[in-house]
C-alpha cells in the first residue's frame, strides 16, 4: 500500500485561520520537485472554501517561484498515526546527539 507522511494540524479557525496556517506551510516548503507518493507535496482540505484557499495557495506559489509546483491537493481521508519511533523524531535525534 503506498502511503504518505503527513501531519495532521487540528486548529481552532478563531486562533489561526486555514489561508494563515497554509501561508506559514507555503514559507518554509518549496514544492518545486515532483516527488514519489511518501514524500510528495500535498495539501488536505474539509470543505470547499479550503478548497478554494489552497487552490490560491498553489497558484500564488507557482507565480511567486515562476516555476511549476507540485502540490497534490486532496480531500482529508483517513490518518493513520505513525509508529512510535516516529513520533517526535527530531527530539528524539537531538537527544541521543547530545549524549
Amino acid at each position: 500500500m503506498d502511503a504518505t507522511e503527513a501531519f495532521l494540524i487540528e486548529f481552532d479557525p478563531t486562533v489561526i485561520t486555514y489561508e494563515e496556517i497554509l501561508d506559514l506551510w507555503s514559507d518554509m516548503h518549496a514544492p518545486f520537485y515532483p516527488s514519489k507518493c511518501q514524500y510528495r507535496s500535498a495539501i488536505f482540505y474539509c470543505n470547499e472554501k479550503q478548497l478554494d484557499a489552497a487552490k490560491a495557495k498553489v497558484e500564488e506559489l507557482g507565480k511567486r517561484g515562476q516555476r511549476k509546483v507540485y502540490v497534490d491537493i486532496e480531500p482529508v481521508s483517513a490518518f493513520y498515526r505513525a509508529e512510535e519511533y516516529h513520533q517526535d523524531f527530531l527530539d528524539k535525534q537531538m537527544s541521543s546527539s547530545a549524549i
